[in-house]
């Protein structure tokens, strides 16, 4: 036998007993695995939750590792609290709006403000002057999808936290007469400044201060405002000068992951987590690590069964060329020429039969091709 240059087996006599032997198992190993591929598309879809787990909070969706009740949940800090039945709280009192399996819960942190009244403090709007966030071990505040905002005219603020037990600050100021020179949608220190979150914070101080109490500005802005804030959802204009007092909160991205451990160190021990057809992840923002379902899979890969084959035949791109046909297979696809087709293996596309019959098969991109 030989092979051509794309990969087709190349028969220039007909096949010897050995040939044919080959030939009949390359097809039973084909046809296996289309039947299987076809039984597990028809299987019920695998559940995001351990068994016999809640996996809803309101409208909330909690996949595992996280969990509503003991034995639902991989570790306590992984425990979502859902005791009012639609909004659920993470870490004693975060409220979370979302949890995704690429490792990021969304949640709602308050707003650290001061506000005055004619240079007086106010005590009813500046209950939240400093905000103390501790996240524990297997939580940080992502760094690619937030930013510290410092909103105000009159203000100063700082972003306080810690790593490997060293104090460190960062924060930014905004001082500015009047409005005139505000812009909207702009935050580069008139009126609003910000800069980048550092890589791996999980204890966090934020605190917000007024160079004059607000006594020449407090017309048009009466709070000076501090907070952290995930950056496609928050828009500066000139009414966040005064509007912001009645937010309250702003939703923030955390990075979430497994344990303390990386995969190298774990993936041979009884408490790794990762199920089947996934790969184990590095956590790159802290310690730990995250599970991936496979290649051609997807799902929970936190569960045992939780990753599950993709059917790539719904997607219209593949097998779309004239005289093909898509079968899904396990983790891949198989693209084949139907009845009257056959392989034209200069032009490598399907051909209406002339003078010959081939049995082709096409398995993600290598084609192979006997020719009796």
């Amino acid at each position: 036998m030989v092979f051509d240059a794309i990969g087709c087996i190349v028969a220039g006599k007909i096949p010897n007993s050995g040939d044919m032997g080959f030939l009949g198992i390359l097809i039973q190993v084909t046809w296996v695995a289309v039947m299987l591929s076809e039984l597990a598309a028809a299987a019920v879809a695998f559940p995001i939750a351990l068994p016999n787990c809640p996996d809803k909070c309101g409208d909330v969706e909690i996949p595992y590792p996280f969990g509503l009740r003991e034995g639902c949940y991989i570790g306590q800090n992984f425990f979502v609290n859902c005791t009012n039945s639609t909004q659920p709280s993470l870490l004693g009192g975060l409220t979370a709006t979302n949890f995704s399996l690429e490792g990021q819960a969304h949640v709602l942190v308050y707003i650290a403000m001061d506000c005055y009244k004619q240079g007086v403090l106010d005590p009813d709007l500046s209950i939240w002057a400093s905000v103390y966030l501790d996240l524990g071990l297997n939580f940080t505040i992502s760094s690619t999808q937030n930013k510290f905002i410092v909103v105000g005219c009159d203000t100063y603020a700082y972003l306080d936290f810690q790593q490997d037990k060293e104090n460190f600050s960062t924060g930014c100021v905004s001082v500015c007469g009047s409005s005139r020179y505000i812009v909207n949608g702009s935050c580069s220190g008139v009126g609003c400044c910000e800069v980048d979150i550092p890589n791996g914070l999980n204890y966090v101080t934020l605190e917000s201060y007024s160079f004059k109490n607000h006594t020449k500005v407090g017309a048009f802005n009466p709070c000076g405002y501090a907070f952290i804030s995930q950056q496609t959802t928050f828009n500066f204009s000139i009414d966040s000068l005064h509007s912001l007092q009645h937010q309250n909160m702003t939703p923030v991205v955390l990075d979430w992951a497994i344990g303390t451990e990386k995969c190298k160190e774990v993936v041979n021990k009884s408490n790794y987590t990762c199920g089947g057809n996934s790969t184990c992840i590095d956590s790159d923002n802290g310690s730990g690590y995250r599970c991936k379902c496979m290649e051609g899979y997807h799902g929970n890969p936190y569960l045992h069964l939780g990753c599950q084959d993709i059917n790539e035949c719904e997607n219209p791109n593949h097998c779309k060329l004239p005289g093909e046909k898509c079968i899904n297979l396990l983790g891949n696809f198989t693209c084949s020429c139907i009845k009257g087709y056959h392989l034209d293996v200069s032009a490598g596309i399907c051909v209406t039969n002339q003078s010959s019959r081939l049995v082709t098969l096409l398995v993600g991109k290598y084609t192979y091709c006997i020719a009796p």
